[in-house]
């Protein structure tokens, strides 16, 4: 048990490092906070040392103050204002204010210098893990995203500010054990009993208010839990507004989504009622060490040194001020149990496991010259379960395949294995005899089009949507023709803001057929010698169809095109047309052929009337 505990807690030490190395921190960001916390804690100390001569001197006389180190020093140092008024004792006094005075002055302005320089570099270091985070995200495979909640992934996003808030704690902790060493150096000078007696209280506390932090710790997995399946639940309720309003399900989605966020509710609140336990129980502690301190001064000085006691109302004051700084040590650990929830969430971002990386090669892809040869490939999003069964096919440059086959045949996947979406087992396609593993995914890509069935567009202009990924500069007469070409200049010319209207979210503001329109004029204007088209003319009215079809046909020529679709009149003019079924090639050859053969892609298209 205590080797897995001790394992834990280097493993979250590591990705606190990690964390903090991928923050940019240098030395100086640690250096100078700890600099400037020291000189804080110093001027501190020095105003607080300062109150002992005063307060003695207020008793009985100041005459001492000349005797002591760096005070008569300092007294000598300005003899014309010491010597303004003929009355030593209110001179000396107001000497001694003015310097507790300028203690304070500096301790502020060194305080409020480390505040400003920590505030900006906490700005900085948010800004480098949240791009850290999210390039992370980019570099994962699609398989990846297939398996995740996208409200998951926002929320880890969000989890970095768990890690800022124990940097700031850190940062606060250092400032605090400073101003602790500085106030028992003073406490240890006016008396080492009482200071010998004070250290009693940090053991005490932390032996007392360990069950609360092992409390707080356990409440924090349970809140976790609840916290991501509330994120869940609303991204799943938001990203899918119009089924629950065609099921008429708003009161049970609201229902749901108080319940979650009731026992979310229950659950902070838990840990609140928890953690601020020990602020009133330290207090307890502290005051019963205090006490003890002050029946020991009581039956000290009743005897013989009642004027000691103006002395002994600063040490406690110096007390008073010190022991509840014992608890930081308690606060951190209360904090970090609160962040083990959240860093290890964030540790799975640093893990390579389960991500799904696409292995990249260093050649760099020029273009197609002869084909692509797809060699016995075999895939499966699991190993169990294989989607490919061994297909073996060419697709010859400058020519048209049309991939046919039943829902689930695999048909999809191929091509995302052709885009380098997911990792191709080594061996199984090649281009240009080269296998397409050895080819930059940039520079490949580059000479892709994908147009898919769920037209992706974001929610911004049209014209941003259409120019996305290119690295030319277009104009709006080009961005009209390819508007033309794929049906949608009636659109542009029915808006007033024209080519810069906003689509909304996902293209919220256009139909079906119209954010289609959109992904093909895209791709349209991306010119890649490769055309890839899963089912781009799907959400389409006949009559548009055959129009866009027309526009497909004649971006087709001259460049080598795949093309999935259940409406085998789309694919009429494919030089080759494959029949998938059960991630098997049934049968493959031109339309006359596969037609006269009368065997699975027949059945397809006399079930379609296609003649």
């Amino acid at each position: 048990m205590a080797e897995t505990k001790r394992k834990n807690f280097k493993s979250r030490l590591a990705v606190l490092r990690k964390f903090f190395r991928v923050m940019g921190i240098k030395p100086y960001h640690v250096i100078i906070p700890i600099v400037l916390s020291f000189f804080v804690a110093a001027f501190d100390g020095i105003g607080l040392g300062l109150l002992v001569p005063i307060a003695r001197g207020i008793v009985s006389d100041f005459a001492f103050v000349n005797e002591m180190p760096v005070l008569k020093d300092l007294i000598a140092a300005f003899p014309q204002v010491y010597a303004m008024t003929t009355t030593p004792n209110k001179n000396t006094f107001l000497f001694l204010v003015v310097l507790v005075f300028l203690a304070t002055i500096l301790k502020n302005l060194f305080l409020y210098i480390n505040s400003v320089f920590t505030a900006y570099w906490h700005g900085i270091f948010k800004y480098n893990v949240y791009k850290f985070i999210f390039n992370r995200f980019m570099s994962f495979g699609k398989l990846f995203f297939d398996r995740t909640n996208q409200g998951y992934l926002v929320m880890v996003l969000n989890y970095s500010d768990k890690v800022m808030d124990l940097l700031v704690l850190f940062e606060k902790s250092v400032e605090r054990i400073f101003t602790l060493l500085v106030y028992f150096v003073i406490m240890y000078m006016i008396s080492w009993k009482l200071t010998l007696i004070t250290l009693f209280v940090f053991p005490v506390l932390y032996i007392s208010l360990r069950a609360i932090i092992r409390k707080i710790e356990e409440i924090a997995k349970f809140r976790n839990k609840s916290f991501i399946e509330l994120h869940r639940n609303v991204f799943n309720i938001l990203s899918c507004v119009p089924l629950v309003k065609a099921y008429s399900r708003e009161e049970e989605t609201k229902l749901k989504y108080a319940d979650l966020n009731e026992q979310l509710k229950r659950y902070d609140f838990r840990t609140l009622r928890v953690y601020r336990l020990m602020e009133p129980l330290q207090d307890v502690i502290v005051t019963m060490v205090m006490l003890l301190m002050v029946s020991i001064v009581a039956l000290l000085l009743a005897k013989d040194k009642p004027a000691e006691i103006s002395v002994f109302v600063v040490f406690f004051y110096a007390a008073r001020k010190v022991l509840p700084l014992f608890n930081i040590f308690n606060q951190i650990k209360a904090d970090f149990m609160q962040a083990k929830p959240p860093l290890k969430e964030i540790s799975k971002i640093f893990d390579d496991k389960d991500k799904f990386f696409v292995v990249e090669g260093e050649k760099t892809f020029e273009g197609l010259h002869e084909r692509i040869n797809v060699t016995n490939l075999v895939y499966g999003y699991t190993q169990e379960n294989p989607v490919i069964k061994g297909m073996s096919f060419s697709i010859e440059k400058g020519k048209t395949v049309a991939l046919v086959g039943p829902s689930g045949a695999g048909k999809t996947t191929l091509i995302s294995l052709l885009m380098r979406f997911y990792d191709c087992p080594s061996g199984s396609i090649f281009i240009d005899n080269t296998d397409i593993r050895e080819f930059k995914l940039k520079s490949l890509r580059a000479h892709m089009v994908l147009v898919s069935q769920d037209a992706l567009l974001f929610n911004d202009t049209l014209r941003n949507n259409l120019v996305f990924g290119l690295d030319r500069k277009v104009s709006d007469e080009e961005l009209m023709e390819a508007l033309r070409k794929s049906q949608l200049q009636n659109f542009v010319k029915n808006v007033p803001s024209g080519l810069d209207a906003e689509i909304g979210d996902k293209g919220l503001k256009l139909s079906g057929g119209e954010k289609q329109r959109v992904a093909i004029a895209r791709a349209f204007l991306k010119r890649s010698e490769m055309l890839i088209l899963d089912e781009a003319t799907s959400s389409l009215d006949t009559p548009t169809e055959k129009n866009i079809q027309e526009a497909i046909n004649e971006v087709i020529k001259g460049r080598t095109a795949v093309i999935i679709a259940h409406r085998l009149s789309t694919v009429k003019n494919a030089d080759k047309i494959i029949f998938v079924e059960e991630g098997k090639i049934a049968e493959q050859g031109s339309l006359n052929e596969l037609l006269e053969r009368k065997g699975k892609f027949y059945e397809y298209w006399e079930a379609q009337k296609f003649y």
